[in-house]
């Protein structure tokens, strides 16, 4: 797993990591793990005798939330290294790696990525889902491709990933449609449809559940053993997301009003985006508390020196530290152009530098500029 030059490294104070007898090296694996897999992957690579006699990270099942890399995202195919391999960063520290699991492009589509740090490919030479962690190895076939595809023209590489998530230990859920989840076990033949009445704007997996965000409420994916899945409300959310039957470039302006769900430590924060007009830049971000005690929301004034990044489809939670471009307590709308809206209402115009400012790298993440591969 290589790193990128200006990831930071210490040489003071190195230690000998090969020479751990196998028994402290289980317990220091374990704290390790307990921080970033990242770090697991490259303490495995070190210590000899550990790796010798522990199992081969790949041999545990790619749905082992232990083994997510929840703090790392792929960045699109602009940013692949000299040897075509792609660029990950770490949105609470700034570094980048380039792991050499993730598959080549001759060999499948990437369809995206899940919240927990896992990639969706398709295969090329099967009509196949697989899911895969990037950092470890650890693969999972899904059902076939075709079962998602309503049009018989269409094409694998034509869908369109709007977010993923595990529902459950064993159940993954991913959003292509606006009205509807597709849900499915590994070994599962074909994918389970879940429909909702209204249009479905953001997914986001928290504490072992997914939970969806609609114009009327926030819905979650109730699953039970031998019962088939459901989307079950889970809190209402009384914003007004009319749209006054506007429209752009053919479809629905659902920009003017639109959230977002996102993880905050654990705690589900619901974002409420307003613009004025289709393509603007201006106008406000409100964010919520969602209590599910209560099952409604709660103002929420600050991000606890946090940043958000929205755009059409994604958002994501950043430490402010990652970048001196990011300011704290604050969204940061990327679509069509980068705009800073801070939570007590003001707006600007931010500058991100191309090059090493991970702000940069993270608003393009976001916005998709360039195509995911």
């Amino acid at each position: 797993m290589g790193s990128s030059p200006s990831a930071p490294e210490s040489r003071r104070g190195r230690r000998d990591w090969a020479s751990l007898d196998a028994g402290p090296a289980g317990l220091i694996a374990e704290r390790v793990l307990s921080n970033d897999v990242v770090d697991l992957v490259r303490f495995r690579a070190v210590c000899r005798p550990w790796r010798a006699c522990s199992a081969h990270l790949r041999a545990r099942g790619v749905l082992d939330r232990r083994f997510h890399p929840r703090r790392w995202i792929m960045l699109p195919d602009t940013f692949n290294d000299v040897h075509h391999r792609r660029c990950f960063i770490n949105v609470f520290t700034g570094e980048r790696i380039y792991p050499s699991a993730p598959p080549k492009p001759d060999s499948c589509h990437l369809l995206g990525n899940t919240s927990e740090g896992l990639v969706l490919l398709s295969r090329k030479d099967a009509d196949l889902i697989q899911l895969l962690n990037p950092m470890t190895g650890q693969v999972t076939d899904l059902p076939p491709a075709s079962k998602l595809l309503e049009d018989p023209y269409e094409r694998p590489e034509h869908l369109t990933l709007r977010g993923a998530g595990l529902a459950d230990d064993s159940t993954i859920a991913i959003h292509l449609k606006c009205f509807s989840l597709a849900v499915a076990k590994p070994g599962d033949k074909r994918w389970t449809y879940l429909r909702s009445r209204h249009r479905i704007t953001s997914v986001l997996p928290l504490a072992g559940r997914i939970y969806c965000a609609t114009k009327k409420n926030i819905s979650v994916v109730q699953t039970m053993e031998n019962q088939r899945p459901q989307l079950v409300e889970a809190a209402d959310h009384n914003l007004d997301m009319s749209t006054a039957g506007a429209y752009f470039g053919g479809e629905p302006y659902i920009g003017r009003n639109k959230i977002f769900l996102v993880d905050n430590d654990g705690e589900l924060i619901l974002c409420h985006r307003r613009c004025w007009e289709p393509g603007s830049t201006h106008g406000s971000c409100c964010l919520y508390r969602v209590n599910f005690d209560t099952r409604n929301i709660q103002p929420l004034a600050r991000l606890n020196e946090r940043a958000l990044f929205i755009s059409r489809r994604r958002s994501l939670l950043v430490a402010s530290m990652v970048s001196p471009s990011i300011s704290a307590d604050t969204v940061y709308v990327c679509w069509p152009k980068v705009a800073a809206i801070d939570l007590s209402g003001g707006c600007a115009k931010p500058k991100f530098k191309k090059g090493d400012d991970a702000a940069y790298y993270l608003s393009c993440y976001v916005n998709k500029k360039v195509k995911l591969g």
